[in-house]
């Protein structure tokens, strides 16, 4: 799916990315794509799922020019095979851990919803509420929480590449939302609610900001209560505004130069960058999630069947509205080419948790790099050619 306006999960290109999958070039050589030792007893895999498999991860980190991955595929019918890839820290050459911590980006989104769905569950809240009155003086376009959640406020996003790109400028600068709402001051809509969509990262600023309000505590600790701490995903955080540290172990994150509008072809590669240490706060309720592979696993399968919600209530989830960039949205969740779940984009890391609609294959890739060269989106990516890779029964 190809954006003039990268958002911090890039989601918008996940389409486009993947189609072309068979037409990137390959990239020069040299990397160190070993496979780390895991720890025992991690992988039940049959042997053909790991023949199958890890000849892509290989190739396609080659290719893709990144770093290092985790990787977890659980099939229904061939176990689950788990694997750590590259290094974790480009300098040291440390070897990626399966335990390593990373950035998870837009994979946010989809906790922030839970929260508000819950709180709607509960009667705090009704999906078609205005947002207007929990934002005086904030435009917002007459849209519902519902138009947020799937992404039809026609609220313009806040991470246009301006935005993005000016980063780097002020690493560690800690956002607030009215910092993140001055940037949108002034600007029209993007179309009547509910008459389009655009992936808008300030519907999920707004989303958490409302979830915390009726919610009566930080999105922080709303989500560890109502989400992590119900699925055992002990590996999550969301960090405080000021902290731009992961837990340990972690891997660190880069990107190929600062720019996240012009990704560069290979012959033309900037410097590889490490912004592990960007603040996070500009992410919030939209971005700013940490968790490990083993997590997005457990939360991959929680939010695809709607373990946290009443039956009714992730029905209402599941109504993905189409679009034209073929990518249709529910409310937090996304369809990528018969993997449902949602991938994410944050300064140095690039993950995506997802399922396959066709059988139930949980598939989640984490990564150490913002972008490859050219623009694809390696987990994503990555994603698609493991599922290729095992057709199903």
């Amino acid at each position: 799916m190809t954006s003039t306006r990268p958002t911090n999960t890039m989601i918008l290109l996940a389409a486009i990315a993947v189609a072309t999958l068979t037409t990137l070039t390959a990239c020069t050589a040299g990397s160190t794509v070993a496979p780390t030792e895991a720890p025992p007893g991690s992988s039940s895999a049959d042997a053909s799922l790991e023949s199958a498999i890890l000849p892509v991860l290989t190739e396609q980190m080659e290719e893709l020019q990144v770093p290092g991955l985790v990787a977890i595929i659980d099939s229904p019918d061939r176990g689950t095979y788990e694997v750590a890839l590259g290094v974790a820290d480009v300098d040291t050459e440390e070897p990626m851990r399966m335990d390593d911590h990373f950035r998870v980006g837009s994979n946010t989104k989809t906790m922030t919803a839970t929260v508000i769905l819950q709180l709607a569950d509960e009667g705090k809240l009704a999906l078609d509420d205005p947002l207007a009155p929990y934002f005086p003086g904030v435009d917002t376009n007459g849209a519902t929480l519902r138009q947020a959640l799937n992404m039809t406020s026609g609220i313009p996003t806040y991470t246009t590449d301006p935005f993005l790109n000016g980063l780097a400028d002020a690493p560690q600068r800690v956002w607030t939302a009215d910092d993140l709402f001055a940037t949108i001051a002034g600007q029209p809509p993007e179309f009547a609610p509910g008459a389009g969509w655009d992936y808008s990262n300030t519907n999920y600023l707004m989303l958490a900001l409302i979830a915390e309000q009726v919610g009566g505590a930080s999105l922080g600790d709303l989500i560890t209560e109502r989400v992590f701490a119900p699925l055992g995903m002990t590996g999550c955080s969301l960090p405080q505004a000021d902290d731009a540290t992961l837990p340990s172990p972690f891997s660190r994150g880069y990107q190929y130069g600062t720019k996240w509008d012009e990704p560069s072809p290979p012959a033309d590669l900037p410097a590889l960058v490490d912004v592990t240490d960007f603040n996070p706060s500009w992410g919030f309720g939209a971005g700013e999630a940490i968790c490990t592979a083993a997590d997005m696993a457990i939360w991959a399968e929680a939010l695809v069947t709607g373990e946290l919600l009443s039956p009714e209530m992730q029905a209402e989830r599941l109504e993905f509205v189409q679009n034209d960039v073929n990518f249709p949205y529910g409310l937090g969740i996304g369809k990528l080419n018969g993997l449902v779940g949602h991938n994410g984009h944050m300064s140095g890391y690039m993950t995506q948790a997802t399922v396959r609609e066709s059988d139930g294959t949980v598939i989640v890739v984490l990564t150490n790099i913002t972008q490859a060269p050219g623009g694809a989106l390696p987990a994503t990516n990555i994603s698609e050619w493991i599922s290729r890779a095992i057709p199903a029964d």
